[in-house]
């Protein structure tokens, strides 16, 4: 029964316990099963460093001029 409702019994509280989940390990179950969206986000941020990079290019080469 306790596999159906995941609790743990603690011997030293004398009581039942609920496992706690990590928040890293839903974000990446979350990316596995959500590639399409995996896929937009990862673009997106190397997308954007880019673009933050040839700005940053631009206003050096705008400072030399």
């Amino acid at each position: 029964m306790e596999n159906i409702f995941d609790i743990k019994y603690n011997d030293e509280l004398d009581k039942l316990e609920l496992p706690i989940e990590k928040k890293e390990k839903n974000i990446f179950n979350f990316l596995l099963n959500h590639k399409f969206f995996s896929i937009v986000l990862i673009s997106f941020f190397a997308l954007s460093g880019i673009n933050f990079y040839l700005i940053y290019s631009f206003m050096k080469i705008l400072e030399n001029v």
